[in-house]
């Protein structure tokens, strides 16, 4: 009979980087609603579904083409 025995990796808080992780689960919770664990929803980071770029001008012509 052969026991194995794996070294167990300390993992940290991502939280506080001082702390061994304790499995609180706290890094999961929404920053918004903390009573919700996060969805990856980004309303806490302020994404846009779409973003738009002004356009000035169209250069057709190679030869108008200023840097």
């Amino acid at each position: 009979m052969h026991i194995i025995i794996k070294s167990m990796e300390i993992k940290m808080c991502v939280l506080d980087e001082e702390k061994e992780c304790d499995g609180c689960m706290e890094c999961e919770m929404c920053d918004l609603d903390p009573s919700k664990v996060c969805d990856n929803c980004g309303k806490c980071l302020d994404i846009k579904d779409v973003a738009t770029i002004r356009i000035d001008k169209i250069i057709t012509d190679p030869n108008e083409y200023k840097e």
